[in-house]
């Protein structure tokens, strides 16, 4: 039976298809245990399950990206172009985010973050952890949108106009 014709398959193949949103939703549990910690163990065990909720909706977002999903298809815009445009910032952000020369210095703040313990340390941490939900949401659109992207497109501006084969005129010889 192929994976996506049994109830794991579909299930699985639903969840890596709102994963992004799942996604987005650990991590804003993950600020708000933050901000407000639940007492004893049950903040422990909201960490586990929120990390790995995380740790799942990550892989299944990755296997779900592997493949022709109908609803994401159902979902595409009418012009994805003009929704491309629209959201030129996002694709910028899924392409410029994973150099060194951003990735470093937004690691060492995100992870260096950990360690505010002022509460205006603690909001500092928040703000700065919910940007991984537009990381989220970049990634999302250009995973969505990638024909239309100014930065995949050869010379990384978009501009560039594919060259028309010359039209051959059709020879009747035989070739020997």
């Amino acid at each position: 039976m192929p994976h996506s014709e049994s109830w794991r398959g579909r299930t699985a193949d639903a969840l890596g298809h709102h994963a992004p949103e799942i996604l987005i939703a650990s991590i804003v549990a993950v600020v708000l245990l933050g901000l407000k910690p639940l007492p004893g163990m049950l903040q422990f065990t909201a960490y586990a399950a929120t990390f790995g909720s995380v740790i799942t909706t990550w892989l299944l977002m990755r296997q779900h990206d592997r493949r022709l999903c109908e609803q994401c298809m159902l979902s595409m815009p009418l012009n994805p172009a003009e929704t491309a445009a629209r959201l030129r910032r996002r694709f910028w952000m899924a392409h410029t985010g994973s150099e060194p020369r951003f990735l470093i210095p937004y690691s060492v703040v995100l992870l260096s973050s950990n360690f505010a313990t002022s509460t205006i340390g603690r909001g500092a941490w928040a703000v700065i952890q919910l940007t991984i939900v537009y990381l989220v949401l970049a990634y999302q659109t250009h995973r969505r949108l990638q024909p239309w992207c100014p930065w995949c497109s050869e010379g990384g501006g978009g501009d560039h106009v594919e060259d028309v084969p010359p039209v051959l005129t059709p020879d009747d010889r035989q070739r020997i």
